[in-house]
């Protein structure tokens, strides 16, 4: 009956594996707390970079640059904010505008990497945690066989079964762990890429828009919703 209960087995298992298992149960939970705090903050900073562009296009086609700051503040993210630093220099020259924008994001990428380096931690110790536990269980099998004087499975299983079980939960934590941190980390560093990017493309608008030069076909609002809209009738 206890076997069928999931809860018992769980605390079975942990039991089992010794002291060390009290450690990687702790941080699986932080693990998993950590996991969840970024996916959200990940998903509160979504934004389309594509769609940010072509907002930015229509007001500063239509010289409306303190109504393109406005609609940066009213926008919560990262990229809202390293397009409001552009804006409010509009007028000054391209490369300074840029490295103002790289600056914003300089700083915001710090917060997309904020929580990932116990996240990396958490990969490298786990193992070793578990190798602890290896290490306890195979003493404790020792000390039972010189305890008793004899040797045979029933004198040392309890000792293998700490270690083996120590082993296969560090694993269990360690390898999701990499995961999820490598995961993480490519995440953090297309979002920089298209910021600079989409930084670069505003810059550049700024700087036609104050020679009174047209924008770019593939920048000008109006084309873009037509080649959106073309894409959408042929998708049907």
């Amino acid at each position: 009956m206890e076997d069928q209960n999931p809860i018992g087995a769980i605390f079975r298992i942990i039991n089992e594996g010794g002291m060390t298992m009290y450690a990687i149960v702790t941080c699986s939970v932080v693990l998993l707390g950590l996991v969840i705090e970024r996916f959200y903050f990940f998903w509160k900073m979504g934004l389309d970079y594509e769609w940010m562009l072509m907002q930015m296009a229509y007001f500063i086609e239509n010289k409306q640059i303190p109504e393109a700051i406005h609609f940066c503040r009213q926008i919560s993210g990262s990229l809202a904010r390293v397009f409001e630093t552009g804006l409010l220099r509009a007028g000054k020259p391209r490369q300074e505008i840029e490295e103002a924008m790289n600056s914003t994001i300089s700083e915001e990428i710090l917060g997309f990497d904020k929580n990932l380096s116990y996240v990396g931690t958490l990969a490298v110790i786990a193992p070793f945690i578990g190798l602890l536990g290896t290490v306890l269980g195979i003493m404790r099998a020792f000390a039972d066989i010189a305890l008793k004087g004899a040797t045979g499975p029933a004198v040392v299983a309890k000792g293998v079964a700490e270690a083996l079980t120590a082993t296969a939960a560090g694993l269990y934590v360690a390898i999701p762990a990499s995961v999820f941190f490598n995961y993480f980390k490519n995440r953090v560093k297309t979002t920089q890429q298209q910021m600079r990017f989409s930084g670069s493309r505003l810059a550049e608008m700024l700087v036609l828009a104050d020679a009174d030069e047209p924008l770019p076909e593939d920048l000008r609002p109006s084309v873009v919703m037509e080649k959106t809209a073309a894409k959408g009738r042929h998708e049907k």
